[in-house]
């Protein structure tokens, strides 16, 4: 695992590469896209156990830290769902010129599933599949749930606090500021506005049901070729296993998506 800093000095990035074992890795690669907030701090570990399945099974892995975020640099007020598509484009490309894969193959948790769909779409040259992990399918009911995650801690819920205005305004989430504008946003993001545009290798895999998973289904049926999501009874990965304080692992979710790719 080699940790480094890629992208500009205006939007530096911090990322982790496992580069993949044996000869079968040389033009296989896999950029992976985290979650969002605390979703992201408990959904650690299993991203961590998958890159190092991945790169096991031979394939080359990237994950990184949107700007804003994590050891990348900014502040989260300062970050955007356009500017985080951004960053995952240009993660392709490190990953893409570190690995010496023509193409990049994208896994994506949550609302990392969400923005890699839109890349994906507007990207095909550089995107040879998708696999999208428990993805929001719609922003509206992602951030009612958000609100809903805060407001039912096993310590410390209780309703988002409102942050001034003056500092982006919005929400405090579970300890991460969630501003006006990024609330904006994410109540506007939809993934079925993507999925046409997806490329014809496509997984998508699901633990929790929610409502907006009828119409994710219809479109996935409708694409060209047509795709199914599949429904696994497993862990939330962006859960915390309370009382240890750490991420659940789903290991059948995991397992699923190193054999995807493999």
């Amino acid at each position: 695992m080699n940790p480094f800093f890629f992208g500009s000095s205006r939007r530096r990035l911090f990322g982790l590469y496992n580069p993949a074992r044996g000869a079968r890795g040389r033009d296989r690669a896999a950029l992976l896209c985290y979650p969002w907030g605390h979703e992201y701090i408990y959904a650690h570990r299993s991203m961590t156990r998958l890159a190092f399945s991945l790169a096991e099974a031979g394939i080359h892995v990237l994950r990184f830290d949107y700007y804003g975020t994590g050891d990348s640099a900014g502040e989260m007020t300062e970050a955007s769902l356009a500017g985080w598509r951004e960053d995952i484009a240009t993660a392709i490309e490190e990953l893409s010129d570190m690995s010496g894969a023509e193409r990049v193959s994208l896994i994506g948790l949550r609302l990392g599933a969400t923005l890699a769909a839109r890349v994906a779409a507007e990207e095909p040259r550089a995107v040879e599949a998708v696999a999208l992990w428990d993805p929001v399918v719609s922003g509206a009911e992602y951030r009612d749930w958000l609100f809903h995650a805060a407001a039912h801690m096993p310590i410390g819920a209780a309703p988002p606090p409102e942050r001034p205005g003056e500092a982006g305004g919005g929400h405090e989430v579970v300890g991460f500021p969630l501003t006006e504008a990024m609330e904006a946003e994410i109540a506007e993001a939809d993934i079925l506005s993507s999925v046409q545009g997806l490329p014809p290798r496509l997984l998508a895999v699901a633990t929790q049901p929610v409502a907006s998973h009828g119409a994710f289904g219809e479109a996935l049926a409708a694409r060209t070729p047509p795709a199914a999501l599949e429904m696994i009874e497993d862990k939330a990965a962006w859960h915390e296993d309370w009382p240890l304080d750490a991420g659940m692992v789903p290991v059948q979710v995991l397992d699923r998506l190193v054999r995807w790719m493999s």
